[in-house]
């Protein structure tokens, strides 16, 4: 799993401005920081050629509602524009996954109450099996925090078939032990 940096303000800020406020102006900012935490991703899998697709975590239908859009999917393609020029595999956004089921709002759970939240949450589309099928895949997310979102996210895509998933985020929660 690659994260561009730790998810502490100023980086918490920007990334809660972005996605809970609606500030889309914001990509142009963030996208260089997927853009080079997909790059880590991708060089640390040792892919070096052929074909990768960059598979966006899902969005709830309530949050969809509730924003009006997919903001990850639209960082995602603003990512790999900047990536565009750079030597290695060819990327493609693939909003392949979708949840199957209502989930609770994440935020306050606990790592095993995310865990049991999102258990066979997540499936791939069915119009995307035959994509995913035989594919390397960079799984992306705005924050890791628990790796519970991650976890289920790569599950149902090594489940439709996918060759190898790693993982890519622009922030990663510090862990404190206690």
């Amino acid at each position: 799993m690659h994260a561009w940096g730790v998810y502490a303000d100023p980086l918490r800020a920007v990334v809660s401005a972005w996605k809970d406020v609606g500030r889309r102006d914001l990509v142009g900012v963030l996208a260089p920081l997927l853009a080079a935490s997909v790059s880590g991703a991708v060089v640390g899998a040792g892919w070096v050629e052929g074909a990768v697709l960059v598979v966006p975590a899902p969005s709830s239908g309530r949050a969809v509602r509730a924003r009006g859009d997919t903001p990850l999917v639209a960082l995602c393609e603003a990512s790999l524009a900047q990536l565009a020029d750079r030597a290695g595999p060819t990327l493609r956004v693939a909003p392949a996954l979708r949840h199957v089921r209502r989930v609770a709002d994440q935020s306050g759970l606990g790592t095993g109450e995310r865990r049991g939240n999102l258990s066979g949450a997540v499936a791939v589309k069915p119009l995307w099996h035959n994509v995913i099928r035989d594919r390397r895949c960079v799984l992306v997310d705005d924050v890791v925090t628990t790796g519970a979102t991650l976890a289920e996210a790569a599950r149902a895509l090594r489940a439709a078939g996918a060759q190898g998933v790693v993982a890519a985020t622009m922030a990663a929660t510090q862990r404190t032990r206690g």
